[in-house]
């Protein structure tokens, strides 16, 4: 039976249910990474994931913890469950930030299994009162501006049971890997965790998103700017930080929380071509940025711009110089 769960947020709640519907996502649980030492196993519902990570004993460890949304609940713990585990045996959940899609269901899974809960004690002021906050964050593409305000929600508040101001050793909770709190961009209270060659990210970055048909679906895994930090500066000196720390650990794969995971050399990849994904990032209307060719010099980038539901779709080629370490346009064609 399913639960619906803050009713003063319905009306937004179903907007944003019609949302995800329309961008087509749908829930599902599968074993991204299998061996010996560590099992990580991906759930994704609705638009956001969740990370279950299991060790050499019975006990699992819970990364981030989903939307608070009617039936969000039930989904989470069913897809645990058809995995094979039992979410009793969750010894510490890790939120990693105070955002509603990671922190929704933090205090559901405190009340029903008694499962700790780990989060940064720069966003406490975020927990406590069960609020995204977004009116803090800057919109950084136009997804942002679209997207925000089904994006702002309020989750049942909670305090954790693991207050996590410098780096937590994971061992005591089943898992050998440590939690590392870094100065946040995206929010005060981001957090990283390093299992052995996997690193977690929160909402560091996200994975590639692409428009089809009016919504938003998966294009394989490249890394993109997430479309709201409240210190954008900040999130962008942090990327540097987190290809350190993944090159340092031979990381190979990096989980942000939406649409992950991707391979360690897409973040290197992505942190040298930045300056001209931005180039692109604010335009209105447009789909499917990609980085045709690129040198010290000179770029060429294409896009998608839609002309109306009847209408061809317009490919968009912009060839850009660098002057003064600064991009300049120097050709647009439209085919």
């Amino acid at each position: 039976m399913k639960k619906t769960i803050y009713s003063s947020n319905t009306g937004r709640i179903s907007l944003l249910l019609l949302l995800l519907i329309t961008l087509g996502f749908t829930a599902k649980a599968q074993n991204k990474n299998d061996n010996s030492k560590v099992q990580i196993f991906h759930i994704q519902n609705y638009f956001t994931e969740a990370y279950l990570v299991k060790g050499n004993s019975e006990k699992l460890l819970l990364i981030d913890t989903g939307v608070p949304v009617a039936g969000y609940q039930d989904s989470l713990v069913n897809s645990i469950k058809k995995l094979g585990f039992k979410p009793e045996n969750i010894s510490l959940a890790i939120v990693t930030h105070g955002h509603g899609d990671h922190a929704g269901n933090a205090r559901f899974l405190q009340q029903t299994y008694h499962t700790k809960i780990a989060g940064s004690k720069a966003d406490l002021g975020k927990f406590t009162s069960g609020k995204t906050e977004l009116n803090k964050s800057e919109d950084v593409s136009i997804w942002g501006t679209r997207l925000r305000q089904y994006s702002d929600l309020s989750y049942s508040p909670f305090t954790p049971d693991v207050m996590v101001e410098k780096t937590v050793d994971l061992s005591r909770y089943g898992v050998n890997g440590k939690i590392i709190p870094i100065k946040g961009g995206h929010t005060p209270g981001d957090l990283l965790i390093l299992i052995g060659d996997n690193l977690f990210v929160g909402d560091a970055f996200v994975g590639t998103f692409k428009a089809q048909g009016g919504g938003l679906a998966p294009d394989g895994h490249h890394v993109r700017e997430h479309f709201y930090h409240e210190n954008r500066k900040l999130a962008d000196l942090n990327l540097k930080l987190i290809e350190k720390i993944a090159l340092e650990n031979n990381v190979k794969t990096i989980y942000p929380t939406h649409n992950g995971p991707v391979a360690t050399s897409e973040l290197t990849k992505y942190i040298k071509e930045e300056p001209l994904l931005k180039l692109l990032s604010k335009q209105e209307n447009a789909e499917d940025f990609r980085i045709v060719s690129s040198n010290e010099n000179t770029a060429v980038l294409t896009y998608i711009k839609p002309e109306g539901k009847d209408a061809k779709n317009v490919l968009v080629t912009e060839t850009y110089a660098k002057d003064k370490n600064e991009w300049k346009l120097v050709n647009k064609k439209e085919n």
